[in-house]
């Protein structure tokens, strides 16, 4: 791996933090909501028509739902965009070796 000075090394490694801290706030929110649905549930009486309680739709409020539902969005969206951004990296790191073993190179700014 090339060589990366100090100040930007210690700052690509606290972006990575923050954005480890975001999608771990992220889940404890969904699992927040999950879990209020849960509560929820155990809370009402139960039916007595034989259903288990995983066959039993869940009475939170539709709020909730667009809460819940919002949020696995914006999960799935993270996710895509996390492989995008690797897949182009694999992409531009591929090019740059092909133009190094063909004997040209490009011109990359200095930080």
């Amino acid at each position: 791996m090339s060589y990366m000075p100090r100040n930007v090394r210690e700052t690509v490694e606290r972006n990575e933090l923050y954005a480890r801290l975001e999608k771990q706030n992220k889940e404890e929110l969904r699992t927040a909501i999950i879990a209020k649905w849960s509560d929820k549930d155990l809370q009402r009486p139960q039916p007595s028509t034989g259903l288990t309680k995983a066959s039993i739709t869940l009475a939170g409020t539709s709020s909730d739902r667009d809460a819940g539902i919002k949020s696995g969005v914006e999960t799935v969206k993270a996710a895509r965009q996390a492989r995008l951004r690797e897949l182009f990296e694999r992409e531009a790191l591929a090019y740059e070796k092909e133009l190094n073993a063909r004997g040209l190179s490009l011109v990359k700014p200095r930080d």
